[in-house]
């Protein structure tokens, strides 16, 4: 009920204002016609964005999550002569609204295959973006317990404006570490920074069907240059995929006062 009341408020949030329009519209623009999107890509740092690639373009995908957190101190690099969980995706966009996604974390060998829909794109006269992601994560870690976790995600985002968005993306998975049917609610946000830069959070709150579920945050600085983005993080958590990030129960162990560094790059390519 919590949760409902959450999502109920968010959305309000997101509908409640009529549509933006960007700087340089014209006012003759179809009042269907989409908003100009920033270039935050499909993801935002971890969580999925509702916006797809469009058809005929490549998304190559390289993260770094450090696996020692900041606190390790100056010897250790302030964790980053640790060792890293390494994620490596690939995403392609099959139509303008639909994307197919592969993506593979050297953490328990997971990998996690999702397609993502997207209905609405926010608009005068459309209030927010809409898509839905459905997939399933798959252990190949000799042991995991319930390797084949599928899930569903609606995503919605809301610009307020150049740079401003918000974005809620309820999650269900049928299997996290500890938890069967896990539901979730994480949202994030964006406020543009001088000089095309973006700075960037989200937010998984923790799961108040397991006593031991920790929330997760995360913060990032990004930068798309040409077809490359990247983005600076720092978070608490190591997980970067649906079924150990909806449950607040990853496998690798987090506290709500970690802080770990870590990085995303992104490469587009047209075809």
């Amino acid at each position: 009920m919590k949760s409902f009341r959450t999502f109920a408020l968010l959305a309000v949030l997101l509908a409640g204002s009529p549509g933006t329009r960007r700087l340089g519209a014209q006012e003759s623009e179809s009042p269907y016609a989409p908003v100009r999107r920033d270039p935050l890509g499909t993801k935002l740092i971890d969580l999925p964005t509702p916006f797809t690639l469009g058809a005929r373009r490549v998304e190559v995908l390289f993260n770094h999550r450090f696996q020692q957190t900041v606190s390790a101190g100056s010897s250790n690099l302030w964790g980053l002569d640790s060792g890293a969980d390494v994620g490596i995706g690939l995403a392609l966009g099959v139509t303008k609204h639909l994307d197919l996604a592969v993506f593979r974390s050297s953490f328990q060998k997971d990998f996690e295959l999702s397609g993502k829909y997207l209905f609405l794109e926010q608009a005068a006269r459309v209030p927010l973006s809409l898509a839905v992601r459905a997939g399933t994560d798959l252990l190949r870690q000799q042991g995991a317990a319930d390797p084949r976790r599928p899930f569903a995600q609606l995503l919605l985002a809301r610009s307020f404006g150049h740079g401003v968005n918000l974005f809620v993306a309820p999650t269900w998975v049928r299997d996290t570490p500890l938890l069967r049917n896990a539901v979730t609610l994480p949202v994030g946000g964006t406020v543009g920074l001088p000089g095309g830069s973006y700075l960037e959070a989200e937010y998984v709150p923790k799961n108040h069907d397991l006593g031991t579920s920790v929330a997760a945050w995360h913060v990032a600085l990004a930068k798309p240059i040409g077809a490359h983005l990247f983005s600076l993080v720092l978070g608490n958590s190591r997980a970067t995929t649906v079924d150990q990030y909806a449950g607040g129960d990853s496998a690798a162990g987090f506290k709500s006062g970690d802080v770990r560094l870590g990085f995303n790059l992104v490469r587009y390519f047209d075809f």
